[in-house]
């Protein structure tokens, strides 16, 4: 198709590709997904399987270099131009969460990062991190972001990628800019279900469960994501699907700062599925592990056994019921 188009031989032949195109468009059985099928998308067909086989995170070494000597015989080089930085950081990604998952699953159940003994979650700690979750969608500046959100990602990716690269937002410093972008791109992927969300998160119902069965359920998902099963998911929109991965590139190295956000937000925003959803969890893990000289998140005690009603357990607790709604 590439060689008929740039030839001036074959003009009619790239005619006759074009209305044969059209007649099978005006069937109605005609798929939906295919309605910008034209002979210029044929002819860049080539492209389009490299990509979506570069994009694939579990080939094996022989069959990526089979890809890559492909691409570069075809001279198609500005196709994997990037694709391989992409593919590796995914790759590092579940790699890393395979490692720790494998060490993990070798200790007692009793013997968690959280510890054994622990006592469920009680009914008023449940519905006070039901209720701040609820305020902070319901709240005047959320509803003023979505609005805004909705917007700015209604635009091609390009569009809205420049324009939040330009934003100038209400924080002072840039590190609070950067911040209140991180926000913007989150609510950017629950615009389509806004009303669903608010709907689930009302109607979450009270569990006795403790906060080291939740962790546990959380690792049993990652692993079975890391394993490609994707069972009973919310089918993503293309353009969720583009600011996940704008977050996950903005965010490889500066994840942390997704603590600073409401974990009610994360939580209902980040698909379980995606290598951002690995790199906040990993912060999780981070904080469970660190001593009482480092950083925390929390003031709980250094046995690990106390976190019940702190910041710590209330994202475990949203990571853990968003995935329900």
């Amino acid at each position: 198709m590439g060689s008929i188009n740039s030839s001036e031989t074959f003009g009619e032949s790239a005619r006759e590709v074009e209305e044969a195109i059209s007649e099978m468009q005006s069937n109605p059985l005609f798929p939906k997904g295919m309605e910008n099928l034209s002979s210029d998308t044929l002819s860049k067909g080539r492209e389009f399987v490299l990509e979506h086989l570069m994009n694939n995170s579990t080939l094996k070494d022989t069959q990526l270099q089979a890809v890559l000597v492909a691409a570069v015989e075809s001279g198609i080089i500005d196709v994997i131009d990037g694709k391989l930085s992409e593919r590796q950081a995914v790759v590092s990604c579940v790699s890393a969460l395979e490692t720790g998952l494998k060490i993990l699953s070798k200790q007692d159940k009793d013997t968690t990062l959280l510890g054994g003994g622990q006592q469920p979650i009680e009914l008023v700690t449940w519905n006070k991190w039901q209720s701040k979750g609820l305020s902070y969608f319901l709240r005047k500046r959320t509803l003023r972001l979505v609005s805004g959100a909705s917007l700015i990602f209604s635009a091609p990716r390009a569009q809205w990628a420049e324009v939040l690269r330009r934003l100038h937002v209400s924080a002072e410093n840039k590190e609070d800019i950067f911040v209140e972008k991180i926000e913007l791109l989150l609510l950017g992927c629950v615009t389509s279900r806004w009303t669903h969300l608010i709907e689930g998160i009302m109607s979450v119902s009270y569990k006795s469960v403790t906060v080291s069965e939740q962790y546990e359920e959380l690792r049993n998902l990652l692993l079975q994501r890391s394993k490609g099963l994707k069972q009973n998911e919310i089918a993503l929109t293309s353009k969720v699907e583009e600011i996940l991965e704008h977050l996950t590139d903005i965010l490889k190295n500066r994840s942390h700062h997704l603590w600073k956000l409401p974990s009610a937000l994360i939580a209902a925003a980040i698909a379980p599925w995606s290598p951002l959803f690995g790199l906040y969890f990993g912060e999780i893990e981070k904080q469970l592990k660190l001593d009482l000289s480092a950083t925390r998140c929390c003031s709980c005690d250094k046995d690990l056994n106390e976190h019940k009603d702190c910041e710590l357990a209330e994202r475990v607790w949203c990571l853990y019921i968003f995935p329900l709604l």
